[in-house]
Formats: C-alpha cells, structure tokens, sequence
C-alpha cells in the first residue's frame, strides 16, 4: 500500500536504523525504495545487510536529494508515497496510523504526523498553536499552520497520494536549500492535510545539518520567492491572509541572515523582488536594512526573532 522513499548519499552510521525501523512497522503491507544519489562511503554495505525483499536499491550519479526523491516517487509501485530521509526514524506505528486515517478520509491526499527534533540530549516535540489537541486526528489547513512559522508537512513526517505530483510537479532539481517546503506549499493548493498529533517521526538534528543551512544561495532564494508569488495568487483570501504573515517574516528574516554572503547585484535582485511581495512593517524593515551596514544587520534580526 506504501512505497517508503529514502533518498541517500553518504548515510552510513544512520542508515541501518533508518531502515530498521520501517521494518519494525505494525503496518507490513509496504515497498522501500533506496535511492542511492552517489554515495561514496559505506551505506550500500550497509545496506546489503538486509535480505528482506521489499527493500529496493536504485542507484545514480550524485544528482542532489530533489532528484532522487522524484526518481524513487516515479518508480514507485504504489499510489500513497512516504517520505523518510537516511537519518530520521519512525515510531512503530506510523504506517498504522497513517493507514488508519486513509480510511477515516477516503477524499484526502495529504497527511502528515506530529514529530520530534532528535538532539545529543533528548527529543524537542514540534507544537504550534493550530496544531490538532494531542492525540487527535483533524483536517487542517497548511497555510494557517506556516503563518506561526511551522512548517507542517516535512520530508520525513508526510504520506502523500502519488497523483499529486503528477498533477502539480516534483521536487525542484535546481533548489538546492529549502526545495522540500518549495514542494509543500505547492502540492497544499486547495489540498487540506490530515494531520495526526501523534509523536511518530523523528528527525536528526546533525551536525551537518547545522552547517549544511549557514548559508542561503541567492539563486536558491529567487526561486522560493518566485514559488511563493505563484502560490500567493492562487489562494483564496483567508488563506492569503495566513500566507502572507508567514512569508513577510520569512522574507525579510532570511534576507538577513544571508545578505553578507551575497554579491551587490545579488543584493539588488532580491531586494527588488521581495520589495513588492512584503507589506507593513516588514516592508519599512527591508528599506532600513538597505540602507544601514551589512554588520549592523544581525542587530535587526535579533529584534525580529523576538
């Protein structure tokens, strides 16, 4: 009924857990498809460990993970695809509840559960005001949730009906950073999503993680400006509404962060194209922020995480 999707590249000392737990499911009727996008250390001897025969290995050249999340979505023999990355795990029963509410909401195409952040000390639960009470099934609406800047759906939390992505594209090759919610916010046009607020995916907080999202190219950052022009136009007023809270703080928070890595035409660019989606006061900080030093910027983004 599933077709497990794990993009790998270089995932040796997590991979074998990753895939034990999909094996550990309560829900046995599934396919896992590996994508082996390059990898250059040991996680295919990792790998050949496991002799159970729904575990499928599908390898090419380093591509990037958008690229091998799509090639695995389109290989993939079954119509529900569950994303999981090469270091996160899932509780037992995630595929259970997920099948669960399939047949609670027969109409519905997405559906995602709550999840932890996996750090050295222990597990952080993600929560947001418009989440389900806990221990609850409800439909919600993606946008909504984003606007307290919760990003719903993730790469490892998420079953998604396989015609989605036929209908409305894949995962973006040429997004490097970010190309998940690029994809999210796509698919949740006139889509509500089941969510689950159960605790049954865990993401990895690793140390290469941290240093892999320092830095946010400028060419990454146009196409997710001009991924959420497109969206924007499509939503219906409230969610607009919702929509825009979310990506006003969004904008103007990364362009931030990262403008000391950017050259001046690269500065220009951006400034210009999310100068005519912000509005209000993110608006009148994105003019201050053009005129004082890039060094004096951080002290801005400090009174705006607040």
């Amino acid at each position: 009924m599933f077709t497990v999707v794990i993009p790998l590249y270089n995932k040796e000392k997590f991979i074998s857990e990753t895939i034990q737990a999909v094996l550990q499911q309560t829900f046995k009727n599934f396919e896992i498809l590996l994508v082996n996008d390059g990898s250059t250390d040991n996680s295919l001897q990792k790998i050949a460990a496991f002799s159970d025969n729904r575990i499928k290995v599908i390898s090419q050249k380093n591509k990037g993970v958008s690229a091998a999340r799509n090639t695995a979505i389109q290989a993939a023999s079954t119509t529900w695809i569950a994303f999981l990355d090469a270091d996160d795990i899932w509780q037992p029963t995630f595929l259970e509840e997920i099948a669960h509410a399939i047949k609670e909401y027969p109409t519905n195409k997405i559906f995602a559960t709550g999840r932890s952040l996996l750090f050295k000390d222990g597990l952080n639960r993600y929560d947001n005001p418009y989440l389900p009470p806990d221990g609850k099934t409800e439909i919600i609406n993606y946008y909504k949730v984003i606007s307290r800047y919760l990003p719903l759906v993730n790469s490892s939390n998420s079953v998604i009906h396989k015609s989605l992505f036929e209908e409305k594209g894949y995962f973006n090759i040429a997004q490097k950073k970010h190309e998940d919610h690029d994809l999210w916010m796509r698919l949740c046009i006139n889509q509500q999503v089941v969510f689950i607020n159960k605790n049954l995916s865990i993401y990895r907080k690793t140390e290469t993680d941290a240093a892999s999202k320092l830095i946010y190219e400028a060419t990454d950052f146009n196409i997710f400006i001009n991924t959420i022009k497109e969206i924007d136009q499509a939503l219906n007023p409230q969610e607009k509404k919702y929509f825009k809270e979310y990506y006003n703080k969004f904008l103007v928070l990364t362009y931030i962060k990262n403008k000391h890595h950017y050259t001046l035409a690269e500065r220009k660019t951006l400034f210009k194209n999310i100068k005519k989606l912000v509005t209000g006061k993110y608006a009148f900080l994105l003019n201050i922020i053009s005129l004082i030093p890039i060094k004096n910027s951080y002290k801005i983004l400090k009174t705006i995480k607040k």
